[in-house]
C-alpha cells in the first residue's frame, strides 16, 4: 500500500469513527432541546463550515437554477428528515441502536432496489440481509434496553433511512455535474431553510439555541456534531475516495456502528452486554459479507493457505 492509499485509508477511518460517534453526541442534547431547533443548530454550522472551505476551492460547482428542486429534496430528505427523526428515535432506542440501524443503510439500499431494477441480489448478499437483520433482533430484544423489543424509535429511524436512501438515488443524478464536497453544502444549506421554514408552525422558541451552549460539555458536542461529522469529516471522506479508492474507503465504513457502539458505552454510560455484543458482531459481519462476492472470497482463501505454506 503506497502513503497516498494509507493516507486515505486513515482518513476513511477517522470518517467512520466520527460519524458512529454522532450518534452518541446527539444523544447528550436529544432530551434537551427541541429536535428542531437542535437540527438547526447542527446544520447551520455545517453550512457554514463547508461555506468556508467551498470558498477556498479553486474548482468550485455552483448549483444551477434547474437543479435547485431536486438539491432541494435529496438535502431535506438525507439530512433535515434523518436528522430529526434520529433524535425522536433517540427517545425510545439507545445511541447504539440507532448508529446500528444507520450503518444497515447499505442493506435497506438493496431492498430498495429489488423492485426498482429488479435485480436479485446474490446469495451472499442475501444470508448478508438475513445476519443483519438477526443482529439488529439480538440488540432490540436485548434487556437493558430502555424498551426493550420493537417499538416506535425503530419506526422514526426506518423513515429516516428511507429519507437518506431517496437521496442516494436522487445524488446519482448529479455525480457529473457537482463534486461531493458541493453536494454536501448545497443540501445542508437546503436542510437548513427547510427547518426554518418549519419553526413558526409549532411552539418551539428560537431561545433554545443556547441551550447547546450551556456549558462546556454541550459546547464540545455540538461543535462535533456541526464542524466536525458533518463538516470535516466529509471533506475527509471525499480525500479517501480519492486517495485510497473507493471500494477501500466504503468498506471501511462498515465500521460505523462498533464506532457508535463503543462510543455510546464511554459517553452515555449504555449497558455493555453478551447479547448486544454478539449482535452488533453478527450486523458488522454482514456489512462487510455485504460488499464480497465468492470470488474475491476464493482469491482471499487462496492467499492465507500461500501465506500458511510459505
Amino acid at each position: 500500500m503506497t502513503r497516498a492509499e494509507t493516507s486515505g485509508l486513515l482518513m476513511a477511518i477517522f470518517c467512520a469513527v466520527v460519524w458512529g460517534a454522532s450518534f452518541p453526541f446527539s444523544a447528550v442534547l436529544a432530551d434537551k432541546m427541541d429536535p428542531v431547533i437542535f437540527a438547526i443548530v447542527r446544520y447551520t454550522l455545517a453550512t457554514l463550515g463547508l461555506a468556508i472551505v467551498f470558498m477556498f476551492t479553486k474548482n468550485r460547482c455552483w448549483l444551477r437554477l434547474k437543479d435547485i428542486p431536486l438539491m432541494a429534496i435529496s438535502g431535506i430528505a438525507a439530512q433535515a428528515i434523518f436528522f430529526y427523526t434520529s433524535l425522536l428515535a433517540l427517545k425510545y432506542i439507545s445511541a447504539s441502536e440507532v448508529g446500528v440501524i444507520n450503518g444497515m443503510i447499505p442493506i435497506f439500499t438493496l431492498l430498495v432496489s429489488i423492485p426498482i431494477y429488479r435485480k436479485i441480489p446474490t446469495t451472499i448478499q442475501f444470508f448478508a440481509v438475513i445476519l443483519s437483520f438477526f443482529g439488529a433482533f439480538c440488540i432490540a430484544f436485548d434487556p437493558s434496553n430502555k424498551f426493550s423489543g420493537l417499538n416506535i424509535g425503530h419506526l422514526y429511524m426506518l423513515i429516516g433511512v428511507m429519507g437518506f436512501i431517496i437521496s442516494c438515488f436522487i445524488n446519482k443524478k448529479f455525480a457529473d455535474r457537482y463534486d461531493g464536497l458541493s453536494t454536501m453544502l448545497y443540501q445542508f444549506l437546503f436542510a437548513t431553510i427547510a427547518l426554518l421554514l418549519v419553526l413558526p408552525f409549532g411552539h418551539q422558541s428560537l431561545s433554545q439555541v443556547w441551550i447547546a451552549f450551556g456549558n462546556g460539555y454541550y459546547i464540545f458536542c455540538t461543535l462535533m456534531l456541526g464542524l466536525v461529522c458533518s463538516g470535516l469529516a466529509y471533506v475527509l471522506y471525499f480525500n479517501s475516495l480519492k486517495l485510497a479508492g473507493v471500494n477501500r474507503a466504503n468498506m471501511v465504513q462498515n465500521l460505523i456502528p462498533l464506532s457508535a457502539f463503543l462510543l455510546s458505552i464511554f459517553m452515555l454510560g449504555e449497558s455493555f452486554t453478551l447479547q448486544k455484543t454478539f449482535g452488533v458482531f453478527l450486523v458488522i459481519v454482514s456489512l462487510f459479507l455485504f460488499d464480497m462476492s465468492w470470488e474475491k472470497i476464493k482469491i482471499k482463501l487462496r492467499l492465507s493457505s500461500a501465506q500458511a505454506v510459505s
